[in-house]
């Protein structure tokens, strides 16, 4: 693997938290070579259209499988290291206030206690006004990162101009429900007709099947539209409930 080298060789001095100092990111652009720069060269790059810098390997212990995620609104396919980052993935394709984002598309290096430490925040994002964020999923059971690494990804954010969000994945309720409507979030065929005839059927709030009939669709066809039209947003339900085929919809 090719590495171009810039300001922010890993020095031999330890890093000092909170400061960003001795930190060095490395990132790979869409079929070119890693870069590597110190945080402030991260300003104004494009994370969130890059994918890793290497690919994740599983490991004994990971939950779950490496996930290669056909992003619905781009063409772009996020690779993402655990389960838990493929829930969140799930989420920020589901949400429009999310234009791109990208699974730990930078790694960033310090040296601490004698060792070097390598990270990679669990993704990269640009919201739909064009603010970059960097997202980490909180440890299980737990309401922050460890401290170091928080200095350190704050220092970094600073330096990049980004903001910095700590979140848990979608479970519960929630989750599964992004879950299934993950399997409808591609378009298929002509559905134009059939759409409208669904929006003025859920004009007023009702459950799904009664919604599909009458509209004058079968229920097999019109439940599968319904579903594609939750994801779209074209029709709205409450997420926090079972999306179960009686479940409550109107249109948007």
């Amino acid at each position: 693997m090719k590495t171009v080298r810039a300001p922010g060789d890993l020095p031999d001095s330890e890093a000092v938290p909170g400061t960003g100092q001795g930190v060095v990111a490395l990132y790979r652009e869409p079929y070119g070579p890693v870069h590597s720069c110190d945080a402030s060269g991260l300003r104004g790059v494009a994370l969130e259209e890059f994918g890793p810098v290497s690919e994740p390997v599983p490991y004994r212990g990971r939950k779950g499988i490496i996930t290669y995620w056909p992003v619905a609104t781009r063409e772009q396919t996020v690779v993402c290291g655990s389960l838990r980052q493929w829930r969140l993935a799930v989420e920020l394709d589901f949400e429009p206030a999310w234009a791109a984002f990208s699974a730990g598309p930078v790694e960033l290096r310090w040296r601490a206690g004698g060792r070097l430490r390598r990270w990679r925040p669990d993704f990269l994002a640009r919201t739909a006004g064009g603010v970059r964020e960097v997202l980490v999923l909180k440890p299980s059971g737990r309401e922050s990162l460890p401290s170091v690494r928080l200095q350190v990804i704050e220092a970094v954010a600073r330096a990049a101009g980004w903001r910095v969000r700590q979140v848990h994945e979608p479970a519960g309720v929630r989750g599964r429900n992004l879950g299934w409507l993950a399997g409808y979030r591609f378009p298929e065929g002509d559905e134009d007709g059939q759409g409208r005839a669904l929006l003025e059927a859920f004009r007023e709030p009702m459950g799904l099947r009664a919604g599909v009939a009458a509209s004058g669709l079968d229920e097999l066809t019109g439940l599968d539209l319904a579903y594609r039209m939750l994801w779209q947003r074209r029709l709205l339900f409450d997420i926090a409930r079972p999306l179960l085929p009686d479940a409550v919809a109107w249109t948007a």
